[in-house]
């Protein structure tokens, strides 16, 4: 069975924020929080004469072993055998154990409905054979969707803004 992940190369992202509004229209999130993917901007930061900055885009990395699915109270949170991570909304407490739990802090509450919600690698579109909205719609090509092997091999350690192992 083919496995599925996002991996994001830090040293294109360009900080334009264009996934995290593919994400938010292509799962019909409100403006605001939650949002499954963001974009935080480090620095800027002194090298020499220039001034640097970067941008880190964080999603969930639908772990091997998710932290996040062990400390889920109710078994909300299930992981397919493709690797995608899911939250049921029906069976979500809004308890945040989870986000306590991932040490990426994916899991996003939504305080207006109880519930916490996580990227679902648009499920709907893998299963089209299309890819994330966040990967099509990245202006960088920043954003790299398929087996997280393979993706680690093409990208290596060196170029990739998620650099933590997944659990």
């Amino acid at each position: 069975m083919t496995q599925y992940a996002l991996r994001i190369d830090g040293e294109r992202c360009v900080g334009c924020h264009a996934c995290e509004i593919a994400c938010k229209q292509e799962n019909q999130i409100p403006p605001g929080n939650p949002s499954w993917i963001q974009v935080f901007q480090v620095g800027p930061d002194q090298v020499g004469d220039k001034l640097i900055t970067n941008y880190v885009p964080t999603v969930c990395r639908h772990c091997r072993k998710p932290q996040c699915m062990e400390a889920c109270p109710v078994e909300a949170i299930t992981k397919r055998e493709d690797g995608i991570v899911q939250i049921n909304a029906d069976l979500c407490i809004g308890c945040k154990a989870c986000i306590e739990a991932c040490p990426f802090k994916a899991p996003q509450y939504n305080a207006e409905k109880n519930l916490v919600g996580i990227c679902t690698l648009c499920v709907h579109r893998v299963e089209k054979g299309l890819k994330p909205s966040c990967a099509m719609h990245c202006q960088a090509r920043a954003i790299y969707f398929g087996d997280p092997v393979e993706l680690d091999k093409l990208l290596g350690k060196e170029h990739t803004a998620n650099r933590f192992k997944s659990t």
